[in-house]
């Protein structure tokens, strides 16, 4: 079972996400990060702009975020493809490639 995280990145203070609609999107994101090898993943508020949630899968911080609605607004169906990308990030990170995506 993996580890899903919300931290702010002002202070890195865990919070809980209580959204109503946020539960089958938690559930969602467990069947993938099982399915993808992750322990842990952890999503980061932005410390200027709270709608953003940057991805963190496992030790790896990325240039890749999500949107608050995702989970506010339950958008089950679009979290897999959204962390499929993330993962993306991440390869292109670890391939040198990340100095190009900002």
């Amino acid at each position: 079972m993996a580890d899903i995280q919300f931290r702010n990145e002002s202070d890195g203070q865990s919070f809980q996400m209580t959204h109503p609609k946020a539960a089958r999107v938690l559930d969602d994101i467990e069947k993938w990060a099982g399915s993808n090898g992750f322990e842990h993943i952890t999503f980061w508020r932005d410390e200027s702009d709270s709608t953003k949630y940057w991805v963190q899968l496992g030790e790896d911080k990325l240039n890749y975020w999500v949107h608050e609605s995702t989970f506010s607004e339950g958008k089950h169906e679009e979290v897999e493809m959204q962390l499929d990308y993330a993962r993306g990030a991440q390869r292109r990170s670890a391939a040198g490639y990340a100095k190009f995506d900002k």
